[in-house]
């Protein structure tokens, strides 16, 4: 479902099991399904507890000692966070006029759409592709999503690929999404805050106090600058997906 962050785990030296990860993301259905009543734009919010508290310990049955289980839980909590991101995406657009619109793709669907986002350099070179944003009608790429808890390394890896994805006559029209918890609160980084504002297009935090906490943040220390207006726009709360999905679509 996931091959991307499948291959990342073998890659790592970590036993990848179809079974655990299947009985993860039912679990997240379930929980979405009684707590939230199918809601999964709400649900995001609240990912990282729900990941945490009621998720991650039914992972250990699957392995033979809790070492391996959370040596192994990072990359699973990723493959969730992915899952419940492009449901909380798919709920938005398939609740409002986008639906005639946009779609949104992962996993294995992504490899119909190479030819938009490869960029050719001696051999094919795709950029890191957590979802798409797809236009409906001409069936054009219109967005790619990067979905990570935290950032660590991943956000700098994202302004990466936005560059050179602006080089390319074939992808320079393709928008750059960052979809975060920001659970250790990366963002407040200089090096980050610059990555955010000035290179990317996008950053979605799903977690509303982050969000919060990092524009007040962000107002307290730059608020007097010409720019901040028109960049702090690009910094978004989930309860904006609907708006910046039509955005894409203009």
């Amino acid at each position: 479902m996931f091959s991307v962050r499948v291959r990342d785990m073998m890659r790592r030296g970590y036993r990848y099991k179809k079974d655990a990860l299947d009985h993860l993301i039912n679990c997240y259905k379930n929980i979405v399904t009684k707590g939230f009543q199918g809601d999964y734009l709400q649900a995001v919010k609240c990912f990282e507890r729900i990941s945490e508290t009621q998720i991650r310990r039914d992972l250990n049955q699957f392995y033979k000692n809790l070492r391996s289980a959370d040596q192994a839980w990072k990359t699973y909590k990723g493959v969730l966070y992915e899952y419940a991101v492009f449901e909380a995406i798919k709920q938005v657009i398939d609740n409002s006029q986008l639906r005639n619109l946009l779609q949104v793709v992962r996993g294995h669907e992504v490899d119909a759409y190479r030819d938009q986002i490869v960029i050719r350099n001696w051999n094919d070179i795709l950029p890191d592709v957590d979802l798409l944003i797809v236009d409906k009608n001409n069936q054009l790429v219109k967005a790619i999503a990067s979905c990570k808890t935290s950032l660590r390394e991943r956000l700098t890896e994202t302004a990466f690929w936005k560059r050179e994805l602006e080089k390319h006559v074939n992808t320079k029209n393709i928008k750059i999404i960052f979809i975060t918890i920001d659970k250790d609160y990366e963002l407040r980084n200089e090096s980050n805050r610059y990555i955010i504002l000035h290179v990317i297009d996008y950053v979605i935090i799903t977690d509303p106090t982050r969000y919060e906490s990092l524009v007040k943040l962000y107002r307290e220390k730059y608020g007097g600058r010409r720019d901040f207006n028109l960049l702090i726009k690009k910094i978004k709360q989930v309860d904006d997906m609907e708006t910046l999905l039509f955005e894409l679509v203009k």
